[in-house]
Protein backbone atom coordinates (compact mmCIF):
# COMPACT_ATOMS: atom_id res chain seq x y z
CA UNK A 1 0.00 0.00 0.00
CA UNK A 2 1.66 3.42 -1.12
CA UNK A 3 2.48 5.49 2.04
CA UNK A 4 0.78 9.00 3.02
CA UNK A 5 3.93 10.38 2.03
CA UNK A 6 3.48 9.12 -1.66
CA UNK A 7 -0.30 9.91 -1.49
CA UNK A 8 -0.20 13.45 -0.66
CA UNK A 9 2.30 14.10 -3.40
CA UNK A 10 -0.26 12.89 -5.78
CA UNK A 11 -2.46 14.48 -4.26
CA UNK A 12 -0.74 18.02 -5.00
CA UNK A 13 0.24 16.15 -8.27
CA UNK A 14 -2.98 15.93 -9.30
CA UNK A 15 -4.29 19.62 -7.90
CA UNK A 16 -1.77 21.30 -10.29
CA UNK A 17 -3.66 20.61 -13.46
CA UNK A 18 -7.43 19.21 -14.19
CA UNK A 19 -7.18 15.98 -16.86
CA UNK A 20 -7.99 17.77 -19.71
CA UNK A 21 -5.34 20.40 -19.48
CA UNK A 22 -2.52 17.91 -18.46
CA UNK A 23 -3.07 15.92 -21.87
CA UNK A 24 -3.26 18.94 -23.74
CA UNK A 25 -0.23 20.36 -22.50
CA UNK A 26 1.22 16.62 -22.89
CA UNK A 27 0.61 16.67 -26.38
CA UNK A 28 1.90 19.73 -27.14
CA UNK A 29 4.87 19.13 -25.45
CA UNK A 30 5.73 15.84 -27.21
CA UNK A 31 5.00 17.01 -30.61
CA UNK A 32 7.99 20.03 -30.37
CA UNK A 33 9.94 17.35 -28.27
CA UNK A 34 10.05 20.19 -26.21
CA UNK A 35 12.19 19.11 -22.76
CA UNK A 36 15.80 19.02 -23.62
CA UNK A 37 18.51 17.18 -21.75
CA UNK A 38 20.23 19.42 -18.69
CA UNK A 39 23.39 17.26 -19.00
CA UNK A 40 27.40 17.82 -19.97
CA UNK A 41 26.24 15.05 -22.99
CA UNK A 42 24.24 16.83 -26.41
CA UNK A 43 21.15 15.35 -27.08
CA UNK A 44 20.77 12.62 -29.79
CA UNK A 45 18.71 14.36 -32.69
CA UNK A 46 16.64 13.07 -35.46
CA UNK A 47 18.56 14.03 -38.64
CA UNK A 48 15.27 14.23 -40.53
CA UNK A 49 12.40 15.72 -39.13
CA UNK A 50 9.71 12.72 -38.23
CA UNK A 51 6.42 12.89 -37.16
CA UNK A 52 5.66 12.06 -33.43
CA UNK A 53 3.33 9.83 -32.30
CA UNK A 54 0.56 10.30 -29.98
CA UNK A 55 0.98 9.87 -26.23
CA UNK A 56 -0.63 7.19 -24.56
CA UNK A 57 -3.13 8.01 -21.98
CA UNK A 58 -1.10 6.56 -18.80
CA UNK A 59 -3.69 5.67 -15.56
CA UNK A 60 -2.17 7.65 -12.66
CA UNK A 61 -1.43 5.54 -9.48
CA UNK A 62 1.05 4.86 -6.80
CA UNK A 63 3.92 4.25 -8.77
CA UNK A 64 7.22 6.17 -8.57
CA UNK A 65 9.18 7.21 -10.81
CA UNK A 66 12.65 8.22 -10.77
CA UNK A 67 16.60 7.94 -11.76
CA UNK A 68 19.57 6.60 -10.16
CA UNK A 69 22.19 9.72 -9.25
CA UNK A 70 24.66 9.49 -12.12
CA UNK A 71 27.69 11.71 -12.16
CA UNK A 72 29.30 12.87 -15.36
CA UNK A 73 33.00 14.23 -15.11
CA UNK A 74 32.90 16.62 -13.19
CA UNK A 75 29.69 17.18 -10.78
CA UNK A 76 29.23 17.02 -7.54
CA UNK A 77 26.24 14.72 -6.02
CA UNK A 78 24.33 17.19 -5.71
CA UNK A 79 24.94 19.09 -9.08
CA UNK A 80 23.77 16.09 -10.63
CA UNK A 81 20.56 15.42 -8.43
CA UNK A 82 20.23 19.01 -9.97
CA UNK A 83 20.38 18.04 -13.25
CA UNK A 84 18.27 15.30 -12.98
CA UNK A 85 15.43 17.50 -11.73
CA UNK A 86 15.91 19.66 -14.07
CA UNK A 87 15.94 17.48 -17.36
CA UNK A 88 12.64 15.20 -15.70
CA UNK A 89 11.03 16.39 -12.41
CA UNK A 90 11.34 16.73 -9.84
CA UNK A 91 11.43 13.36 -9.54
CA UNK A 92 9.74 10.69 -7.48
CA UNK A 93 12.67 8.96 -5.88
CA UNK A 94 16.59 8.69 -6.12
CA UNK A 95 18.07 5.42 -6.56
CA UNK A 96 21.81 5.28 -4.90
CA UNK A 97 24.59 2.90 -5.01
CA UNK A 98 27.52 2.51 -2.00
CA UNK A 99 30.04 0.31 -2.30
CA UNK A 100 30.03 -0.37 1.13
CA UNK A 101 28.17 0.92 3.97
CA UNK A 102 25.35 3.25 3.24
CA UNK A 103 25.57 6.94 3.19
CA UNK A 104 25.31 8.77 6.54
CA UNK A 105 22.43 10.76 6.31
CA UNK A 106 22.86 14.18 6.31
CA UNK A 107 25.05 13.47 3.38
CA UNK A 108 22.10 11.97 1.75
CA UNK A 109 20.22 14.83 2.52
CA UNK A 110 22.41 17.49 1.04
CA UNK A 111 22.53 15.44 -1.85
CA UNK A 112 18.96 14.56 -2.74
CA UNK A 113 17.01 16.38 -0.51
CA UNK A 114 14.05 15.09 1.13
CA UNK A 115 12.58 12.61 -1.22
CA UNK A 116 12.28 8.87 -1.07
CA UNK A 117 15.30 7.12 -1.91
CA UNK A 118 16.05 3.08 -2.77
CA UNK A 119 19.76 2.87 -1.52
CA UNK A 120 21.77 -0.27 -1.76
CA UNK A 121 25.29 -1.22 0.15
CA UNK A 122 27.46 -4.04 -0.20
CA UNK A 123 29.06 -5.65 2.78
CA UNK A 124 30.53 -8.93 2.99
CA UNK A 125 28.17 -11.68 4.09
CA UNK A 126 30.89 -13.36 6.69
CA UNK A 127 31.32 -10.06 8.14
CA UNK A 128 27.65 -9.41 8.21
CA UNK A 129 27.19 -12.65 9.99
CA UNK A 130 29.56 -12.00 12.43
CA UNK A 131 27.96 -8.81 13.75
CA UNK A 132 30.89 -6.93 12.38
CA UNK A 133 28.45 -3.95 11.15
CA UNK A 134 25.79 -4.03 13.65
CA UNK A 135 26.76 -0.94 15.38
CA UNK A 136 26.58 1.04 12.55
CA UNK A 137 23.84 -0.48 10.83
CA UNK A 138 21.83 0.11 13.42
CA UNK A 139 22.57 3.24 13.88
CA UNK A 140 21.86 4.21 10.19
CA UNK A 141 18.66 2.52 10.92
CA UNK A 142 17.16 4.80 13.64
CA UNK A 143 19.10 8.12 12.09
CA UNK A 144 16.61 7.05 8.90
CA UNK A 145 14.01 10.15 8.09
CA UNK A 146 10.73 9.78 9.64
CA UNK A 147 9.21 11.88 6.32
CA UNK A 148 9.75 9.81 3.80
CA UNK A 149 10.31 5.80 2.61
CA UNK A 150 13.61 4.87 2.82
CA UNK A 151 13.97 1.25 0.42
CA UNK A 152 16.93 -0.13 1.84
CA UNK A 153 18.72 -2.92 -0.54
CA UNK A 154 21.52 -5.15 1.13
CA UNK A 155 23.80 -6.48 -1.83
CA UNK A 156 21.78 -5.40 -4.99
CA UNK A 157 22.09 -8.30 -7.82
CA UNK A 158 24.25 -11.08 -5.69
CA UNK A 159 23.84 -13.68 -8.50
CA UNK A 160 26.98 -13.05 -9.93
CA UNK A 161 28.95 -13.08 -7.20
CA UNK A 162 27.22 -16.62 -6.03
CA UNK A 163 27.92 -18.26 -9.43
CA UNK A 164 31.93 -16.90 -9.29
CA UNK A 165 32.25 -19.05 -5.69
CA UNK A 166 32.51 -15.41 -3.81
CA UNK A 167 29.64 -16.40 -1.35
CA UNK A 168 26.87 -18.96 -1.55
CA UNK A 169 23.32 -17.89 -2.17
CA UNK A 170 22.26 -19.04 1.17
CA UNK A 171 25.27 -16.98 2.78
CA UNK A 172 23.47 -14.06 1.13
CA UNK A 173 20.00 -14.84 2.26
CA UNK A 174 21.59 -15.47 5.73
CA UNK A 175 23.66 -11.52 5.60
CA UNK A 176 20.46 -9.97 4.73
CA UNK A 177 17.85 -11.57 6.97
CA UNK A 178 20.72 -10.72 9.46
CA UNK A 179 20.54 -6.85 8.15
CA UNK A 180 16.53 -7.13 7.82
CA UNK A 181 15.75 -8.22 11.49
CA UNK A 182 18.26 -4.95 12.74
CA UNK A 183 15.84 -3.03 11.43
CA UNK A 184 13.08 -4.87 12.16
CA UNK A 185 14.05 -3.71 15.68
CA UNK A 186 13.81 0.04 15.06
CA UNK A 187 10.17 -0.42 14.13
CA UNK A 188 10.12 2.65 11.30
CA UNK A 189 6.99 2.07 9.30
CA UNK A 190 8.88 3.90 6.46
CA UNK A 191 11.92 1.57 6.50
CA UNK A 192 10.99 -0.91 3.34
CA UNK A 193 13.40 -4.28 3.63
CA UNK A 194 14.36 -4.84 0.01
CA UNK A 195 15.43 -7.26 -1.63
CA UNK A 196 16.69 -7.12 -5.90
CA UNK A 197 17.56 -9.45 -8.10
CA UNK A 198 18.12 -9.39 -11.75
CA UNK A 199 15.22 -9.80 -14.33
CA UNK A 200 17.49 -12.90 -16.37
CA UNK A 201 17.72 -14.45 -12.82
CA UNK A 202 13.86 -15.11 -12.95
CA UNK A 203 13.42 -16.77 -16.94
CA UNK A 204 13.76 -20.27 -17.56
CA UNK A 205 16.85 -19.17 -19.50
CA UNK A 206 19.10 -18.17 -17.07
CA UNK A 207 19.51 -21.41 -15.72
CA UNK A 208 19.09 -19.86 -12.39
CA UNK A 209 16.39 -20.36 -9.33
CA UNK A 210 15.34 -17.17 -7.86
CA UNK A 211 14.41 -18.17 -4.55
CA UNK A 212 17.82 -19.76 -3.84
CA UNK A 213 18.99 -15.71 -2.65
CA UNK A 214 14.88 -15.22 -1.33
CA UNK A 215 14.56 -15.67 2.55
CA UNK A 216 11.32 -17.52 3.27
CA UNK A 217 10.50 -15.44 6.48
CA UNK A 218 8.43 -12.64 5.80
CA UNK A 219 11.22 -10.10 6.11
CA UNK A 220 10.67 -8.81 2.56
CA UNK A 221 8.87 -5.82 1.87
CA UNK A 222 9.68 -5.42 -1.83
CA UNK A 223 11.44 -8.11 -4.16
CA UNK A 224 12.67 -5.49 -6.36
CA UNK A 225 14.07 -6.19 -10.03
CA UNK A 226 16.50 -4.72 -12.57
CA UNK A 227 15.31 -5.23 -15.85
CA UNK A 228 16.98 -4.44 -19.48
CA UNK A 229 15.81 -4.21 -22.92
CA UNK A 230 17.50 -6.08 -25.43
CA UNK A 231 20.72 -4.67 -26.41
CA UNK A 232 21.20 -2.12 -29.48
CA UNK A 233 22.02 -4.49 -31.96
CA UNK A 234 18.07 -5.96 -31.26
CA UNK A 235 15.94 -6.01 -33.87
CA UNK A 236 13.13 -4.84 -31.36
CA UNK A 237 12.72 -3.98 -27.23
CA UNK A 238 12.07 -6.30 -25.38
CA UNK A 239 8.68 -7.73 -24.83
CA UNK A 240 7.20 -6.03 -22.04
CA UNK A 241 5.34 -8.24 -20.73
CA UNK A 242 7.26 -11.32 -21.32
CA UNK A 243 9.91 -9.05 -19.41
CA UNK A 244 8.03 -8.06 -16.36
CA UNK A 245 5.55 -10.83 -15.51
CA UNK A 246 7.81 -13.15 -14.54
CA UNK A 247 9.04 -10.78 -11.71
CA UNK A 248 6.26 -9.61 -10.68
CA UNK A 249 4.87 -12.77 -10.18
CA UNK A 250 7.66 -13.75 -8.08
CA UNK A 251 7.46 -11.46 -5.67
CA UNK A 252 3.76 -11.42 -5.71
CA UNK A 253 4.09 -15.53 -4.64
CA UNK A 254 5.89 -14.10 -1.78
CA UNK A 255 3.70 -11.82 -0.81
CA UNK A 256 5.63 -8.81 -1.35
CA UNK A 257 5.26 -5.60 -3.11
CA UNK A 258 7.35 -5.30 -6.24
CA UNK A 259 9.80 -2.59 -8.33
CA UNK A 260 11.98 -1.98 -10.83
CA UNK A 261 15.33 -0.63 -9.15
CA UNK A 262 17.12 -0.62 -12.73
CA UNK A 263 15.42 0.39 -16.05
CA UNK A 264 17.38 0.65 -19.18
CA UNK A 265 17.25 0.28 -22.43
CA UNK A 266 20.11 1.47 -25.56
CA UNK A 267 18.47 2.68 -28.02
CA UNK A 268 18.32 0.63 -31.08
CA UNK A 269 20.12 1.32 -34.32
CA UNK A 270 18.29 3.42 -36.74
CA UNK A 271 15.99 4.43 -33.95
CA UNK A 272 15.80 8.41 -33.84
CA UNK A 273 14.35 7.85 -30.12
CA UNK A 274 10.77 7.12 -30.60
CA UNK A 275 10.58 3.74 -30.59
CA UNK A 276 12.64 3.54 -27.18
CA UNK A 277 10.00 6.40 -25.89
CA UNK A 278 6.91 4.15 -26.58
CA UNK A 279 8.84 1.16 -25.29
CA UNK A 280 9.13 3.32 -22.09
CA UNK A 281 5.93 4.65 -21.89
CA UNK A 282 4.70 1.07 -22.09
CA UNK A 283 6.82 -0.35 -19.41
CA UNK A 284 5.45 2.56 -17.45
CA UNK A 285 1.92 1.94 -18.04
CA UNK A 286 2.16 -1.39 -16.98
CA UNK A 287 4.06 -0.51 -13.83
CA UNK A 288 1.18 1.73 -12.85
CA UNK A 289 -1.64 -0.90 -13.45
CA UNK A 290 0.35 -3.46 -11.50
CA UNK A 291 0.96 -0.99 -9.12
CA UNK A 292 4.72 -1.68 -9.06
CA UNK A 293 6.25 1.33 -5.35
CA UNK A 294 8.54 2.42 -8.08
CA UNK A 295 10.34 2.38 -11.16
CA UNK A 296 14.02 4.37 -11.14
CA UNK A 297 15.49 4.40 -14.96
CA UNK A 298 19.30 3.26 -15.01
CA UNK A 299 20.17 6.79 -16.58
CA UNK A 300 24.23 6.34 -16.73
CA UNK A 301 26.67 4.92 -19.41
CA UNK A 302 27.92 2.17 -17.64
CA UNK A 303 27.43 -1.11 -19.16
CA UNK A 304 26.31 0.33 -22.13
CA UNK A 305 24.91 3.19 -23.49
CA UNK A 306 21.68 3.59 -21.49
CA UNK A 307 21.35 7.47 -20.90
CA UNK A 308 17.97 9.33 -21.85
CA UNK A 309 19.54 11.88 -24.74
CA UNK A 310 17.07 11.90 -27.17
CA UNK A 311 13.63 14.21 -26.81
CA UNK A 312 11.17 11.53 -27.44
CA UNK A 313 12.30 9.27 -24.56
CA UNK A 314 13.42 12.26 -22.03
CA UNK A 315 9.86 13.62 -22.44
CA UNK A 316 8.08 10.20 -22.32
CA UNK A 317 10.38 9.53 -18.87
CA UNK A 318 9.20 13.43 -17.17
CA UNK A 319 5.43 12.69 -18.55
CA UNK A 320 6.18 8.96 -16.18
CA UNK A 321 7.78 11.18 -13.15
CA UNK A 322 4.86 13.82 -13.33
CA UNK A 323 2.12 10.73 -13.78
Amino acid sequence: MPSTGSGERRRRRAARLTPTALALIVTLSLAACSVAPHSAESPQRPTEQTSVRPPIALPSGGTLFGSNVWQAPGETPREAMTRIDATYGPVDIARLFSKWMPPDWGVLDEEVGDRPVVVSFRLRPAKVLAGEFDDQLTAWFRGAPADRDVYWVYYHEPEDETERGEFSAQAFQDAWTHIARLAEAVDSPRLHATLILMCWTVTEHSGRLWRDYVPDNGLVDVLAWDCYAKGADAESYADITALLEPARQASASIGAAWGIGELGARIMDGDDGHDRAAWLQEVGRYAIEHDARFVTYFDAPIGGSFRLTDPPSIEVWARLVRS
